[in-house]
């Protein structure tokens, strides 16, 4: 199964269509490091954990459409014939399919990762020693896990049921980005990164989040993580009706 992750993992990464969305994530992150980030956000510093979790939130909407269409790529009819050689090498269809999984996720991660760097780069290189690196982790994992367990369990589960189906979804996640919803819906985290931190009491706080995030947050997960299982193990969301006989 290494050697099919390994595989799976390379296929992606050095695709033409994953080397072209790096390239364009990179400048549009290079874009938002320059025009938003280096004003700070929410009255805060540029290099605040808030103005770094910011500038990855910008960026969700790009990212969660490519994570789609990396779950798109493993569902196609191409991916599919490749995986009935595969598939019949492993002998454990469901591993294939997790391993499949486990590989896109990878990959997404990896350019995330990236433009992760590039913007702990672009803050060392102005401010130094001044740059918190070591609070930017829990931003920045608040940000991208939750969107990226729930998109990767949904998107299965379409993919699962018909590979078109993700085309719409991706629409779909990339225009929540324009919509003005409250923290507990808010796949990217831009009213938590912008406008939370002026309700606190100082300035540049420490980073936190509020009840109704976090509530949020848990809520994509645990979506994302029963939709992953369902696509594994149906038969475990199986409800057994019991007969009951009627009373005379």
């Amino acid at each position: 199964m290494n050697k099919i992750f390994r595989y799976e993992l390379r296929r992606m990464v050095f695709s033409k269509f994953y080397l072209g969305l790096s390239a364009v994530a990179i400048w549009y992150g290079w874009q938002i490091l320059n025009t938003t980030t280096i004003l700070g956000t929410a009255h805060t510093a540029p290099f605040s954990p808030w103005s770094f979790g910011s500038y990855l939130s910008q960026l969700l909407p790009l990212l969660c459409v490519a994570l789609l269409f990396l779950v798109w790529n493993q569902c196609s009819n191409t991916a599919l014939r490749t995986g009935v050689l595969t598939t019949t090498a492993a002998q454990n269809p469901g591993v294939y399919r997790l391993v499949k999984c486990g590989a896109a996720a990878a990959a997404w991660l990896l350019l995330v990762l990236l433009l992760a760097a590039l913007g702990v780069g672009f803050l060392l290189a102005l401010f130094g020693r001044d740059v918190p690196v070591g609070e930017y982790v829990a931003p920045a994992l608040a940000a991208v896990l939750p969107p990226m367990i729930l998109l990767l369990g949904i998107g299965l589960l379409a993919g699962q049921i018909h590979a078109s189906l993700l085309f719409p979804m991706m629409a779909l996640v990339f225009g929540i980005g324009f919509l003005p919803l409250p923290d507990s819906l808010d796949l990217y985290s831009g009213a938590l990164f912008s406008q939370y931190p002026l309700t606190l009491e100082y300035l540049d706080p420490t980073f936190s989040m509020p009840l109704s995030s976090v509530t949020g947050k848990c809520a994509m997960v645990l979506i994302g993580a029963a939709a992953f299982i369902y696509t594994q193990r149906p038969e475990l969301f199986h409800i057994h009706k019991r007969n009951v006989p009627w009373s005379a």
